[in-house]
């Protein structure tokens, strides 16, 4: 019987859970869409227990597929994020999401609280930001912040209700609570913002590989795995899908962007104090599959600002070929504002040069355009060492994207749109430590060479892609410092939508 390595990656869009042989090969693959995720304006929630239900359902479709012996199952979810429980392991309430926008006035309100905190995390608190998430429920839910014991992530909720053991590792909590200095926790945090309870909230820390427990003989019963099964709690699922990309695991890719719900951009780096330019969305972490550190950025607004610009503008077109033209899209479309290149919760969208002769085509191209000038500053700011940029998420699918993003930056894009990279990064960490797997054998077996390579575009496009990124990045110095005003603007309208006027 083919013995298994078993991934859970529960993300924002979709839950997935994959199953690969000893050697690395894809067996078999599931994935239900998100319907746990509640959006209403600015509260985007998640229920916890349909995400236990989706999560146990789509290992019990993987297990049923691949027919084998599982030898481990390794996790990973939202790496940001307020999944609260109480002092028995039940829900208190929804999930606050990393997209939830509820804190984004506090973010905007409390500068200096702020500026300490950065000191000592290196990460300035969003919207996103669980410290700032319990804030807002202790100062407007105090009764249901009384309740909570645990304040975890999806995945640490997910580990637990897979083996009953209450248990995070510190990767995805220290931007938050901690320094990836001195990999310590800091009551600062808490005291800066006047918590009256956050660390402690919460669970004990295991690093990655140590961080495990058994498959409980309930979660079993559901799933089909077998009882006592080792369940591997994994980073963060921007790390384990960097790491599936072949950030630090194949060598000549220095640079990664993944383009789904959000949108990263990432290095690897030995020394994140050389960063050219450190945004305070920025965040750092610890590489669990050997030295140095993850620097990246996590943006609020990825793909689906082409689903946003979709509604807006009544669906545009996809464009099979790039469709250029002078229009300028600032892609800050969601309620949190944004968090990395530029860090503002106030941030808002603009389109610049629409007119009547304006196609859907040229929106939706805009729309690819942006978030490649956005992935270009991103990369500049870190400071990316030479080599190749590895692309992933849904956009990995779009050719035409993919050598437009390598143009911006300057570098060879490496695409692999079928090759699963959350799903793999967690199968290469797995095997790291449950089979004692080596760099090579990860390099070659677990994560493979790229399928496809693209060069940089010369000429005419070349010249097109400097001069609109350029114009781009002054018109967003031209325009950022009205968004404060646009905000104030957009809180008067608010209540006007309940009037009736004769």
């Amino acid at each position: 019987m083919t013995r298994l390595l078993i991934c859970l990656d529960s993300g924002t869009t979709a839950v997935k859970a994959a199953a690969f042989d000893l050697a690395g090969h894809l067996l078999a693959s599931a994935e239900r869409p998100n319907t746990a995720l509640r959006r209403e304006g600015a509260r985007v929630e998640q229920d916890m227990e349909a995400s236990r239900d989706l999560a146990m359902a789509v290992l019990r479709d993987v297990a049923a597929q691949a027919q084998g012996r599982p030898e481990g199952l390794i996790l990973t979810g939202q790496g940001d994020g307020l999944w609260p429980v109480d002092a028995e392991g039940r829900p208190v309430g929804n999930a606050f999401t990393w997209l939830d926008g509820r804190a984004r006035a506090l973010a905007a309100a409390m500068a200096p609280a702020l500026d300490a905190i950065e000191a000592v995390t290196g990460a300035r608190p969003t919207a996103a930001a669980q410290s700032l998430q319990l804030l807002w429920l202790q100062q407007n839910a105090p009764e249901r912040f009384a309740r909570i014991a645990h304040a975890l992530r999806l995945k640490d909720w997910l580990f637990y209700t897979l083996t009953g053991t209450l248990l995070a590792e510190p990767t995805a909590a220290l931007p938050v609570w901690g320094s990836w200095r001195s990999g310590e926790t800091s009551r600062l945090v808490q005291e800066a913002l006047g918590l009256t309870r956050g660390v402690e909230l919460q669970p004990a820390f295991a690093p990655v590989g140590e961080a495990r427990a058994a498959l409980s003989p309930a979660a079993a019963a559901i799933t089909g795995l077998p009882a006592g099964l080792p369940v591997l709690l994994g980073p963060g699922d921007v790390q384990s899908t960097l790491i599936g990309l072949g950030l630090g695991t194949r060598p000549e890719v220095t640079r990664a962007s993944v383009f789904g719900t959000s949108a990263i951009h990432a290095c690897l780096l030995d020394d994140p104090d050389t960063m050219p330019e450190a945004p305070r969305g920025a965040m750092v972490q610890k590489y669990v599959l050997g030295e140095g550190y993850l620097c990246f950025h996590p943006c609020f607004n990825g793909a689906t600002v082409l689903a946003h610009l979709g509604g807006v503008f009544r669906d545009p077109a996809t464009p099979h070929e790039p469709a250029y033209s002078p229009l300028i899209l600032h892609p800050f479309l969601e309620p949190g504002g944004e968090r990395a290149p530029w860090t503002d919760p106030e941030a808002s969208g603009a389109l610049f040069g629409l007119t009547a002769a304006t196609t859907p085509a040229q929106i939706a191209w805009a729309g690819r355009e942006a978030l490649a000038f956005v992935a270009c500053t991103s990369h500049a700011m870190m400071g990316a060492p030479g080599g190749a940029l590895s692309l992933g998420g849904g956009l990995a699918r779009d050719a035409a994207f993919a050598r437009f993003l390598a143009t911006c930056t300057g570098v060879p894009v490496l695409r692999s749109p079928t090759a699963h990279a959350g799903p793999r990064g967690l199968a290469a960490i797995a095997a790291t430590h449950l089979l004692d797997a080596g760099q090579e054998d990860i390099a070659l077996h677990w994560i493979g060479p790229a399928e496809e390579r693209l060069m940089p575009d010369t000429g005419p496009v070349a010249d097109y892609a400097q001069g609109k990124y350029a114009a781009f990045r002054q018109l967003i110095d031209t325009t950022r410092p009205h968004w404060a005003v646009l905000s104030d603007l957009a809180a008067k309208a608010a209540p006007l939508h309940d009037k009736e006027y004769a």
